[in-house]
């Protein structure tokens, strides 16, 4: 059973951070979607639960050690995680955002203060893009220009460590005259790419990173092996974390077999699965991509190629993360949106496990206190998952690599 200790920091002056942990009873942490075909990821957010029977952070309060500041919105907030005994040089940061609201609650004998904190998505949405003409160029490049104008500079481009942009393989075509908001037009860029845009957190530990990484992930970007199998303890081989839950779907959660949809210069594109309308009716998705005709025509097709079906998948596996090995939790704490999991399942009454490999696609951690003099804690980790089949291809990659049946999209670079 491993020992987690979890560390609280506020920035409450704008620049010193302040370790709270021994005050905090709670945290649940959350960010990436719960469902592949959600597409756009919403902003992660964090909910914190401080014991304020001290009355050291009273918003508001004129003798409050910390409510008192007349700036609290907007201060940085960090939670970090450590295995005791375990084999990282430094925490892994699990959460980096800034403070948006503190609720008091005031009860006989009780007081607590719920930290609400959200991470960088809240920044890019309350920014602009401002009558930019833009050249025709892959989507993240497009992207990097984007977190690169003066009217929106986020995360900065002095500390480049808070990115991490692939290029993309697809073309957004020429605009000229583009006012937007900056997330909304970005998010969009995502659609056109089929990829991921997030504030991705957790990831390996080192002495950079702190959490918090706004992340673009084309469609062809390797997922990271984290080189975990979990599995019910009915079917547990040697080696693999066992499982609280596991969550099966099978039906139309993700079923789609015809889209619309309308490409960068506005002309819109429309197929259909006829097999699949015969047997459940049309079910339609419409999106605005930013790419040339033929690519935009390619993306409904290969869409629909992967959703016309249902499936069975495990969509969701819970994992109580202090009661793995030492090892094990350290794994589990490094995980984020697009790590890879082997999953495995036997059915009650059944000799035949349902086993694949899957890529995160949504993080939740709920971290209860144990112990608030050594921060050591419980945490129960939800991982939303989605299959290899999800629209993502990367040759040799372990989970990515099964090559579609479908013939293979122009962005394919087959010519090696």
């Amino acid at each position: 059973m491993a020992a987690i200790t979890v560390t609280v920091e506020v920035a409450f002056d704008g620049s010193t951070y302040v370790d709270i942990s021994d005050k905090i009873i709670s945290c649940r942490i959350n960010y990436g979607r719960a469902k592949p075909n959600e597409w756009d990821f919403p902003a992660g957010k964090t909910s914190i639960v401080y014991d304020n029977r001290d009355n050291s952070l009273t918003p508001g309060h004129s003798d409050s050690t910390y409510g008192s500041s007349s700036q609290l919105i907007g201060r940085q907030v960090r939670v970090s995680a450590a295995v005791t005994g375990g084999s990282d040089s430094h925490s892994t940061y699990l959460f980096r955002g800034f403070l948006s609201d503190l609720d008091y609650k005031a009860g006989f004998g009780t007081s607590t203060v719920t930290i609400s904190v959200v991470d960088g998505f809240d920044r890019l949405a309350q920014t602009s893009i401002q009558d930019q003409t833009f050249a025709a160029d892959y989507t993240g490049l497009r992207i990097k220009d984007i977190l690169d104008l003066a009217t929106v500079n986020y995360p900065s481009g002095t500390n480049p460590l808070d990115r991490d942009l692939d290029l993309g393989v697809t073309k957004a075509v020429a605009a000229s005259a583009v006012t937007a908001n900056a997330l909304d037009y970005i998010q969009k860029l995502a659609r056109t790419e089929n990829g991921r845009f997030l504030v991705n957190h957790a990831g390996t530990p080192s002495a950079t990173n702190k959490g918090g990484i706004l992340t673009y992930l084309s469609q062809n970007a390797a997922a990271t092996d984290s080189g975990l199998t979990i599995s019910d303890e009915n079917s547990l081989p040697s080696g693999s974390v066992e499982a609280k839950v596991i969550d099966l779907e099978w039906g139309s959660e993700n079923l789609t077999n015809a889209y619309e949809f309308k490409d960068g210069t506005g002309t819109v594109h429309t197929g259909t699965s006829s097999t699949s309308v015969s047997k459940y009716g049309q079910r339609i998705l419409k999106r605005t991509l930013l790419s040339d005709a033929t690519t935009t025509q390619e993306a409904g097709e290969y869409f629909i190629y992967l959703f016309d079906e249902p499936a069975l998948r495990m969509s969701k596996v819970t994992v109580d993360l202090h009661a793995a090995t030492t090892a094990d939790a350290e794994k589990l704490l490094h995980l984020n949106v697009f790590s890879s999991l082997d999953l495995s399942y036997l059915p009650s009454g059944s000799s035949v496990s349902i086993e694949g490999s899957y890529a995160i696609e949504g993080v939740t951690l709920d971290i209860s206190d144990l112990d608030m003099a050594s921060n050591e804690a419980k945490i129960v980790g939800t991982y939303s998952t989605s299959a290899a089949s999800a629209g993502y291809f990367t040759l040799d990659d372990v989970v990515l690599g099964a090559l579609p049946v479908v013939l293979a999209p122009s962005w394919v670079d087959v010519s090696s």
